[in-house]
């Protein structure tokens, strides 16, 4: 009788091999972080993007000169030891004010991209969970948005508020949500006939706890894409209005400004390094936050699978 019970208690007993199967259960957050660390191509942008962070907002730690102080005796110096990235047409070191302008370029993409993204999220997320009237509303005022071009718009906005920092972050952030929530939408729309969202209307959820619960984090692979584009843009728009004058203002360095220079053809052709280190700059963070945002898009994508 004693040996029969404990058979019976053995076959009911878990082997140690399926306990350890069920210890070694991963969340969703461990899964998208090993499904990260897998693209090789993202954790290297990673690297290189923490590091242009870092020389950036920690400037001071890395250079004595000040970004805007000059010294006429210094003018259109070649990089050299004392000056590793030369000077420009006012004796001001250019490594000082790439760094330096890294944190008003990588600023001004971050907090515009974060205010284009939630204006869209919350939009989309409405357009395409409600639908009817809200959507119609909604939707035309995006076609009408993404009917003028966004270059021509910000050019307008900036040259009647005039330029400066705040209004930079302002007009890019709102003037380039219509994609996102466009793309937030359309997820939206494929959500809304599915089983999982069928379920919790039935049992009576809040709109809100349904759409910020159940829908945006199945929205998160496509909408990290999104997000990394809307930073590379927005630097690469205040690059242009900083380009074109009507920017962030010198002597305040960005990457932007500091690339003004290769409008004029003496700098372009005899000091080429005046803008080419500004440039070299913002062409590797945007490539940096392209690669983490195809990165992070697989990582949140539950159909991708760790190889």
């Amino acid at each position: 009788m004693n040996s029969m019970r404990n058979i019976f208690v053995k076959k009911l007993a878990p082997e140690s091999g399926d306990r350890k199967k069920a210890e070694k259960i991963e969340t969703p957050g461990q899964l998208a972080m090993k499904r990260f660390f897998h693209h090789k191509l993202a954790v290297v942008a990673t690297i290189v993007f923490i590091i242009i962070l870092i020389i950036s907002f920690g400037a001071p730690l890395f250079t004595p000169y000040d970004p805007v102080g000059m010294s006429l005796k210094d003018m259109h110096q070649a990089p050299s030891s004392t000056h590793i990235m030369g000077t420009d047409n006012l004796g001001r070191s250019v490594f000082a004010r790439t760094l330096y302008g890294g944190r008003i370029s990588l600023l001004v993409g971050i907090t515009a991209a974060a205010i284009s993204t939630f204006i869209g999220v919350f939009l989309g997320a409405a357009a395409g969970y409600f639908g009817k009237k809200v959507d119609m509303i909604i939707m035309r005022l995006t076609d009408v948005m993404m009917t003028f071009p966004p270059l021509i718009i910000m050019l307008t906005v900036v040259a009647i508020t005039g330029p400066g920092l705040i209004n930079v972050i302002l007009v890019i952030g709102g003037l380039v949500w219509p994609q996102t929530t466009r793309l937030v939408r359309g997820q939206f729309l494929t959500m809304m006939g599915q089983e999982f969202v069928l379920a919790a209307k039935a049992q009576g959820l809040p709109d809100w706890i349904i759409i910020f619960r159940h829908c945006i984090p199945n929205v998160m692979a496509p909408l990290m894409a999104r997000i990394s584009f809307a930073v590379s843009g927005a630097i690469l728009s205040e690059a242009g209005l900083s380009f074109l004058g009507i920017g962030i203002p010198s002597p305040t360095p960005t990457w932007g400004n500091m690339m003004q220079n290769a409008r004029n053809l003496d700098v372009l052709q005899l000091y080429p390094w005046m803008w080419i280190f500004p440039a070299v700059f913002t062409l590797v963070t945007i490539l940096c936050i392209n690669f983490i945002g195809d990165g992070l898009r697989d990582a949140f994508d539950p159909k991708q699978l760790i190889s």
